[in-house]
């Protein structure tokens, strides 16, 4: 009887330990306009809460922040999101944009911020073959005093090459360093936004390129009347 009630218990943990963990770890699909967006809502991390607008994933983050003080040295943060887009029935890819916004501040000398990371997509049925881009502001982080000056990081991807893709896999890696090496001296900088936008192509069905072919032969027809 105690073999058995041993049994059981360890039976009730596993499964216990099997829910909770399927609890953390949950994979979410977002619709777009002509995508959908598929994460595992557990893994966003510091990118906070995902939203949609159009075909436009997007994350507000409120705690994605790195500082640095007093000669404190360097004040590092990095996180790493991971997305699947998948076309609807008709809509190919062509193109895909990353955007991420934020504010720094550095006070005294010695200080410095920076924003880096990098981009990469490939295509699931192709995962061999992808395409990765650097993330550098727009302009470089070097001003100093209050207020506070805001930054933008931005690159894009020409997918037309990819139009027979169905899902397209995208990789997020983003850091942001913060650092100062003397005393009175403060460096703080935070993402505030990030946003994945991919745009689309409708694709004629099959009966539309039949259409058109019966068409450009009715034409050509009509021209070699005209002129017999």
């Amino acid at each position: 009887m105690k073999r058995v009630n041993k049994k059981l218990a360890a039976g009730i943990i596993l499964l216990s330990q099997t829910v909770t963990g399927a609890a953390f770890a949950a994979s979410v699909t977002l619709s777009g306009t002509t995508l959908d967006f598929t994460f595992d809502d557990a893994d966003l991390g510091l990118f906070g809460t995902a939203h949609v607008a159009g075909d436009t994933l997007y994350f507000t983050p409120t705690d994605f922040f790195a500082q640095s003080s007093n000669g404190a040295g360097i004040g590092f943060t990095h996180e790493t999101i991971n997305v699947q887009a998948t076309a609807h029935q008709g809509y190919s890819f062509s193109n895909f944009g990353f955007t991420e916004k934020g504010d720094y501040l550095m006070l005294g000398s010695g200080g410095s911020v920076d924003v880096t990371g990098q981009v990469r997509l490939f295509d699931v049925s192709n995962p061999l073959v992808d395409i990765s881009t650097s993330l550098t502001p727009a302009n470089p982080l070097t001003h100093v005093g209050v207020p506070t000056d805001n930054w933008i990081a931005q690159t894009s991807t020409d997918l037309s090459a990819w139009n027979t893709a169905n899902t397209i896999n995208v990789t997020v890696e983003n850091l942001l360093l913060a650092s100062t090496s003397i005393p009175n001296s403060l460096a703080f900088v935070e993402k505030k936004f990030v946003g994945l936008n991919f745009v689309t192509t409708p694709v004629p069905e099959a009966e539309t390129y039949a259409m058109m072919l019966a068409g450009l032969g009715l034409i050509g027809f009509v021209v070699r009347r005209r002129t017999a």
